[in-house]
């Protein structure tokens, strides 16, 4: 016997269940909106690597030369003939210029001063034959090359005037061209002599000049709190003298040691905090949320930087493109790095 209800509870329960179903679905729509809309961002990985790495110490310097020479007049007089120009090579014993004595050109010219005051033929002879005697035993001193090299800078001309000491021109030797870097003091107790190095010009382009430590100064810049130390470059006689010039600004990166077997990871990982001074990288977990580890930082080299911390192990993947303020936690879709 089935039992009859009041109409007015089965009005209740249905309405009752109308809306249960209604929450129920909403929560449902709910939770697939926000499942649909949760932000997913795009990031390049790559993985954590364990290799040596160079540890380097990295300072600005310019070219100098050890053999340059400034030529002096040995004497005061005029420059009969000057036989160089800038840039032009010379060996050694080139005649470089010709001066003649002040005293043979007051002797010629005293006796063309004879010739002009004459006024006959005859009291002309006397005269002219002192001029010949003047022009014949005029002295002249030619001035030579002491080595060779290239003529870096000319400061006279033909025909000019000189005193005694008056600088006719530079020379230098393009095999001397040295580097020499202005390291910081916290830098040098870790630099020897013969320790490798390279060294990059802005003004040559994707070139790098091998050189080795030859020098290290003892004297310290009590301004700039650096130390002068000359690199000299390998393999000099094979680079091009319009490559190599004097006073070129470089940035040498001398090789001090190698830390082995370490962890690394590509510099694009690293993230540094300016106001904390801490370093951190971005590690993707697996189930593809972003996850920030702080690390502390060893060795680096043009591509690569050494990571010390136990959080991070060989193979995990670090984000090297989309890393900055991504938050912990934030979903994020992988492309691998090439």
């Amino acid at each position: 016997m089935i039992g009859r209800y009041s109409p007015h509870l089965m009005i209740l329960v249905l309405i009752t269940a109308g809306v249960i179903g209604a929450c129920t679905q909403k929560r449902s729509e709910g939770g697939e909106e926000q499942s649909s809309t949760a932000p997913v961002v795009a990031v390049k990985t790559a993985p954590v690597k364990r290799e040596n790495i160079d540890r380097v110490v990295t300072a600005v310097g310019r070219t100098e030369a050890l053999r340059e020479l400034k030529v002096f007049s040995p004497i005061a007089g005029r420059v009969v003939s000057i036989n160089v120009l800038e840039g032009m090579s010379v060996t050694q014993g080139d005649v470089l210029a010709t001066i003649q004595t002040k005293e043979s050109l007051a002797a010629i010219a005293g006796a063309e001063a004879l010739v002009q005051a004459a006024r006959t033929p005859e009291e002309r002879q006397e005269p002219l034959r002192i001029l010949r005697l003047a022009e014949e035993t005029q002295n002249k001193v030619d001035v030579h090359a002491r080595f060779r090299g290239i003529v870096a800078a000319r400061k006279v001309t033909e025909g000019e005037l000189v005193p005694e000491n008056a600088e006719l021109l530079t020379l230098i030797d393009p095999l001397t061209i040295v580097f020499v870097a202005d390291v910081p003091l916290r830098d040098v107790p870790s630099l020897k002599v013969g320790q490798r190095c390279f060294i990059q010009f802005a003004t040559v382009q994707g070139r790098k000049f091998d050189a080795v430590v030859d020098a290290i100064s003892p004297l310290s810049d009590i301004q700039t709190q650096t130390v002068r130390v000359r690199l000299r470059f390998s393999g000099l006689k094979s680079v091009a003298p319009e490559i190599m010039k004097t006073d070129m600004i470089g940035t040498a990166r001398i090789i001090t040691g190698t830390h082995k077997g370490v962890l690394t990871v590509p510099k694009a990982a690293l993230l540094r905090n300016d106001e904390t001074n801490t370093y951190s990288v971005v590690i993707v977990t697996p189930d593809s949320l972003a996850r920030n580890l702080g690390v502390q930082v060893g060795a680096s080299s043009d591509s690569s930087v050494e990571i010390i911390t136990d959080a991070v192990q060989v193979g995990m993947r670090v984000v090297v493109e989309g890393n900055y303020a991504l938050a912990d936690s934030t979903k994020v879709t992988v492309v691998e790095a090439r």
